[in-house]
Formats: structure tokens, sequence, C-alpha cells
């Protein structure tokens, strides 16, 4: 399918991309092992998004002892491969849910779309009260695959992976006894009004299109890096920090003093950090923007390594690795972060009503609850990020 140049490019990429060379996955459709010339054609998407999506949602019912006629609200997520009837229509036929469940399926948004669609799991449930509501997200490698010579869309080829992450919602009166986590807070931000950042969808995010020669692939750029870091997260913080802030704004404003921007720390607020795994600049970045230890980002960086870029789950990947791995303990909080092309970005902040138990992640049981150290990574993550 390569040159040995367009061989030894990608083989650089994916050096410097923070994945593991062993323990990532592709689909059969295209992984180098099984065919020598990828099958990009919706048969091969539609069996990709039935393994990822069915294997989520099997596995979840499995644990929490939920059928598939308990769920009330469906929401499905998927950027590139959006096929007729919707990703959302064909878990309904698989589960033979009922005749009245809603059913919703975002796509285009990026790899943000696993984390700003809580904003969305957060309404429906507000205006439905008394109800199971199931959220799988996913990306579909096969359909997304670039088989041309423009290196910036090559770079998709050696990062995405396939993967998906199912997640049951519920307002049922004494679901709280079951639940293991309470949304604090869901925040989102559309930076698509400066042109700059709208740009970043044609020019270097997600965008999906054409190459010179007419091939379709994912475009990816190094000025994303720079947006990700911009993102923002607000009404997080404690009231003593807020104070802070407020006296920061006082002397400088009002008393004219020189100080440097107000930068919180919000190891203060947040006991674990989930941000997208886009790529190891991408964590970096984020990392560099909240002004985090390296050490919080360990659970990215672990997600990475293991199941490389899998678009909107990577902040629920990490969450997987956080439980079984770190351990989350009642009253703990959760900051999720993800990015997407746009320039978009969710914030969610998740409360622990419980100790979590996260033994049973099939993704991260043959870690066998040890944690990743950092010398374990592909790549160092104290040093300042090389874009």
């Amino acid at each position: 399918m390569y040159s040995d140049e367009v061989k030894e490019f990608l083989w650089k990429v994916l050096l410097k991309s923070g994945l593991s060379a062993e323990t990532t996955y592709l689909p059969p459709a295209v992984h180098p092992c099984h065919v020598q010339q990828p099958k990009m054609d919706i048969n091969a998407a539609l069996d990709e998004a039935r393994q990822v999506m069915y294997g989520a949602a099997d596995e979840l019912f499995g644990r929490t002892g939920a059928q598939p006629q308990d769920i009330d609200i469906l929401i499905t997520t998927n950027s590139i491969f959006c096929p007729t009837p919707s990703m959302a229509s064909m878990v309904v036929n698989h589960y033979k849910m009922r005749s009245d469940v809603q059913s919703y399926h975002l796509g285009g948004m990026g790899c943000a779309n696993g984390t700003i669609a809580i904003n969305l799991v957060r309404d429906m449930l507000q205006a439905r009260p008394n109800s199971n509501l199931l959220f799988i997200c996913s990306e579909i490698v096969s359909y997304c695959a670039y088989p041309g010579k423009d290196k910036a869309r090559m770079v998709a080829n050696a990062i995405f992976r396939m993967g998906a992450t199912a997640v049951l919602f519920s307002n049922k009166p004494g679901a709280g006894r079951a639940a293991k986590y309470r949304l604090e807070r869901a925040t989102r931000t559309h930076a698509g009004a400066r042109d700059r950042a709208y740009r970043l969808v044609r020019r270097v995010s997600m965008h999906w299109g054409p190459d010179a020669e007419g091939i379709n692939g994912i475009y990816l750029s190094k000025d994303i890096i720079g947006e990700a870091g911009k993102v923002r997260v607000r009404l997080i913080m404690t009231w003593a920090q807020y104070g802070e802030a407020a006296v920061h704004m006082v002397r400088s404003r009002l008393l004219g003093q020189q100080l440097p921007p107000y930068r919180p720390d919000y190891t203060r607020c947040i006991n674990h950090f989930l941000v997208h795994a886009g790529g190891y600049a991408v964590i970096k970045g984020l990392q560099e923007g909240l002004n985090l230890p390296a050490s919080c980002m360990i659970p990215s960086f672990a997600a990475l390594r293991e199941y490389g870029n899998t678009s909107s789950s990577t902040t629920w990947y990490a969450l997987g690795y956080t439980e079984a791995c770190e351990g989350v303990k009642k009253g703990e909080r959760v900051l999720q972060l993800g990015v997407g092309g746009g320039m978009k970005g969710g914030c969610n902040v998740w409360l622990a009503l419980r100790d979590v138990d996260g033994s049973k992640h099939t993704a991260w049981q043959h870690l066998e609850g040890r944690r990743i150290q950092e010398a374990e990574l592909p790549r160092g993550i104290d040093k300042d990020v090389v874009r």
C-alpha cells in the first residue's frame, strides 16, 4: 500500500505519538496483517461499528444487570461514519429495544463528542424523569483510513485506533444507591465564532475531506495543539480559589499592579484528571493550558499507550484506567476534558458517590491493578512538549 518512504514517515509518527507499537487495535479491514489493500467501504465500516458498539453495550449490560428493554433514551456518537439507518437505529434493532425509546445520533463533532454530548445526556434526563439512558460513543477507523499521499492526512492512520465506550445514566428513584458518580457540572465551549478556530475544521482538526487528488482523509496539523491548550474549564474551583482570583483582579485592575495572569491550581479542587488522549503533544498542550503536573496526565497517557487515539472514547478509557489502577474514593471529584474540531471543548465534573471498584474493567484487567510508571511510557512526560 505504501512506499518505503511513507512507511518510514508513519513509523516516526508512531514513535513520537505516545502509542505502543504492540497493544493498540486496528479493524481487520485496514490491518496490514490481514489485508494488503485497506477495505474502506460501508460494509467494512458497519462490521466494525457492530463489533465495537455491541461489544461495549454487552459488557455494560452484563456488569450492571440492566436489560435493553430498560432503556428509555439512547444516544450514540460518531464523527465521520454516519450511515442510514443511523448507528442509534442499529443498536435499537440489535437489542430489540422498546418502540417508545428516544434515540439520537450525534455526528461531525470530532474527538470532543464523548465529552460534550454529556450536555445532551443531562438535558434529556432533566426533561424526562424516571428514565434510563444508554450512551455509546465510538469512531469507526475503517471509514477513516487514508490511502493517499498527503502526509498531513497520513498522521491519522498512525494514531487513530478502534474502540468504543458504553455508559448507563439514570434518574430513577433509588438509582443513586448503585450509581458510581453524580454529574456535578457539564460545560462546553464553542470557539467556532472565531475564524481561526473554525478554520481548524478545514485545515487542522477533524476535517474529513479530499486531498489534491480527491482522496478523502482526516487532515491534521500541529496548530491543533495550541488551540487545544486554550480550552478553559469553568466554575469548578473552591470558594477560596474564587476569593484568590477576586483579590488578584482587584490588585491588577483597580490598583494597577503588574501581575501575571491568575492561574488556578486545579489539583486543589479536582482529584483525578481525564483529558483527551489525542496524541502525545495534545495531552501536553492540555497539561500546559491547565497548569497541571505531569503526574496528573498518567491516565490519559496510559489510554494513549494501550489503545491509541480512540477519538471520543479516550477520556472514558482514561476513566477506566483511573478506576482500575489508581482507585476512586467516595467524595472525590473527577474532571473530564475533551476537545474537538470546530473548535469545541467540553468539561464535565463527576462526584464519586462511593468507592469505585474498577477491577472488572476488561480493558485494564491485563494490568492487574498496577499503575503505569512514567518509565514505561513510549516517551517521557516531564519534559516540555516537542511539536
